[in-house]
């Protein structure tokens, strides 16, 4: 215990009162989507034990994810409080989260605009929004809600308050922000309505207000409520930080018990999950504001880590600190700092493969939403285990396997650990995902695992050392294109670029229009290149990309950095001085003194057909098996700690 770093937090870990709800610190789990739900909207095991790990990790209060208020407007895979059959597991969410010594407040939300994220609407479902304006996505069922709908759904949200209550609940939070029902009312630019409900700043947080006060007829004035607001929409036109204080004022007044500030709409923004390029506290000073305003507690989000929390708290601009990912990568986070064990916490790296639509982890905690598993069981009969490869598949198999009680050692060919990871830590905006890298050479260290660098493994030498596993993990290397082109001219990998290991010269075309290919392009433009981008499909690959809210963040700095770009573009061939393509019927020629290739990797999977039938157990994980993401090549490697 270092009691140095336990003093550097000393205000986080204050009591502080919501309403009548007194919390043991300031460090409160914010509400995140997880699909842990059933289909139905029902607790499941699953959740039950993902919310019992962060109770259990020392924060003073959980608001569970979005829960729905109306069964004909409900998110897939999302709980739902709307019917009275739902509080017996509500009731046991409440007892997991008690039972680890934590409060538990229960946010409701109406998904409004929010259902424009589902590739698909359920048949009779409609997007229900404030008016229908000529920008809404084409070929999604709109219904402009009416006075009377607003009636309704404000019963509805003071039917659930009241189970809220009776499911023995701390607390319940109102949702108005990112999009949802309550917050398209709230904002200007989605909110053009011309009745009693839209215009002037009363009129657009009638329908929260009225919702507020019904839902106090309901509980009564002393079960603690908190409103979430947006600080900042990141649209033209959006919410002013004039209206967030005014609409935060006539919300207190209405029976609130503490203001919560996030941002963003979700499907345009990025400030609601901002990605690693957003700067760190980005909704500190609306918040700082609207306390200024009001006699209740705010509660602040967005990207605050460790030392800026402690500040803002200290220096009175918040009450409370909002966490959300950061409980996602280390669910022990708040226990870590409150005994000073800073090198022990894994750093939210805020790259947001906790997003992706296909894959849905962590990279830094691969046993995310497998909370179950935890702790790993310590093996019967060790066995020695050759990990070959030092990226993040290899380092976090290693380090898992020898926790679990195995003979690990580690073997990399370059002279330093960190493999592909090495590429992303060096790309503009990414120097914080070092942080991985580092804490897992500790776990080494810690771990006395042997790791030989710079050695390249061989058949032979494996035959030598008799391991009785080998785990490959060799990774991958950048694809080249299979064009015609001079020998003359520059052609060059994104990797070596990013990592300052060659220096692009003149005119760039860069090919590939995935992440890659975009923060290459981003890279040279703000070093005043003069660059081009060219991909095959649209930005994102053939599909579109997998995180949406990292690719619009990568997308407008293109369009600010004036980068021409040209989409579902085939390139023909690379000549001394510029690129070939055809863009529909038209070939181009693109001058180009510099091509930098962004087009994806290929496995390098030699050694395992190499020791097949040689070796009593080999099991390959990671790129050198398909190329993945980060949280993908880390999720590899527990399934496989887990299993040997």
């Amino acid at each position: 215990m270092d009691k140095t770093n336990i003093r550097r937090f000393s205000a986080l870990f204050q009591p502080g009162n919501i309403g009548r709800l007194c919390l043991k610190n300031r460090l409160i789990m914010a509400p995140m989507g997880n699909s842990l739900a059933d289909g139905d909207g029902y607790v499941t095991t699953a959740m039950l034990d993902y919310y019992r790990a962060r109770a259990r990790g020392g924060v003073g209060l959980i608001i569970t994810q979005l829960t729905s208020v109306s069964s004909n407007d409900m998110m897939p895979y999302s709980l739902a409080i709307y019917d009275d059959k739902f509080m017996p597991g509500m009731r046991r969410l409440v007892e997991a989260i008690h039972e680890q010594g934590a409060k538990v407040s229960i946010q409701l939300m109406h998904p409004g605009m929010l259902l424009l994220l589902l590739p698909s609407l359920p048949q009779s479902m409609t997007v229900k929004v404030p008016i229908i304006t000529p920008w809404m996505v084409a070929k999604k069922p709109y219904h402009e809600v009416s006075q009377k709908d607003i009636e309704r759904y404000v019963w509805d949200f003071a039917e659930a308050a009241r189970r809220v209550m009776e499911v023995d609940a701390d607390a319940l939070e109102l949702h108005a922000c990112h999009g949802c029902l309550l917050s398209t009312f709230l904002s200007p630019a989605t909110n053009r309505r011309t009745d009693q409900y839209g215009g002037s700043v009363e009129n657009r947080v009638r329908f929260p207000q009225k919702t507020v006060m019904s839902i106090r007829q309901k509980v009564g004035r002393d079960f603690p409520l908190t409103v979430r607001i947006n600080g900042n929409e990141d649209v033209e036109g959006g919410i002013t930080a004039d209206e967030v204080v005014q609409q935060a004022v006539i919300l207190e007044s209405a029976g609130a018990d503490a203001i919560s500030i996030s941002s963003g709409l979700e499907y345009w923004s990025t400030l609601m999950a901002p990605p690693y390029s957003a700067p760190e506290g980005l909704n500190i000073s609306v918040a700082e504001q609207v306390k200024k305003a009001l006699k209740i507690p705010v509660i602040t989000a967005g990207k605050i880590g460790p030392e800026l929390a402690e500040q803002i708290v200290r220096d009175s601009k918040t009450d409370f600190i909002a966490l959300g990912r950061p409980l996602l990568a280390d669910a022990e986070l708040p226990n870590k700092l409150r005994y000073g064990r800073l090198e022990d916490i894994r750093q939210c790296l805020y790259c947001n493969n906790c997003l992706r639509s296909i894959w849905r982890s962590c990279t830094v905690n691969p046993f995310l939403y497998k909370e179950a598993v935890l702790p790993l069981t310590p093996v019967r009969s060790p066995k020695r285990i050759m990990v070959v490869g030092g990226g993040l598949a290899g380092m976090q198999a290693a380090v898992l396997l020898a926790e679990r009680g195995h003979h690990v050692s580690l073997h990399e060919r370059d002279t330093e650990l960190g493999g592909q990871w090495l590429v992303a830590c060096a790309a503009s905006g990414k120097q914080g995902f070092a942080a991985f890298i580092n804490h897992l050479r500790r776990s080494l260290d810690r771990l006395d695992i042997p790791v030989a660098l710079a050695t390249e493994v061989t058949l032979e030498q494996v035959l030598v050392m008799k391991p009785d596993v080998v785990v490959v993990a060799t990774g991958a290397i950048p694809q080249g294109l299979d064009v015609l082109r001079s020998m003359r001219c520059n052609v060059v990998q994104a990797n070596d670029v990013i990592q300052s290991k060659i220096e692009t010269n003149g005119r760039v075309v860069v090919i590939g229009g995935r992440m890659l290919g975009m923060e290459v392009a981003v890279l040279l433009a703000q070093q005043g290149k003069e660059v081009t981008l060219i991909s095959r499909s649209r930005l994102g690959g053939r599909k579109g990309p997998d995180e949406k809210i990292t690719y619009r963040a990568l997308m407008r700095q293109l369009v600010e950095l004036r980068v021409p770009l040209y989409l579902n573009t085939t390139v023909l061939e690379i000549t001394e001085d510029s690129v070939i393509s055809r863009l529909e019927d038209e070939v181009l020629s693109l001058p180009a003194d510099t091509v930098v290739v962004a087009i994806g990797i290929k496995p390098v999977d030699t050694l395992v057909e190499e020791l097949q039938g040689l070796v009593p157990e080999v099991y390959p994980i990671g790129d050198c098996v398909q190329p993945g993401n980060a949280a993908q090549a880390t999720f590899g490697a527990a399934r496989l700690a887990t299993d040997t």
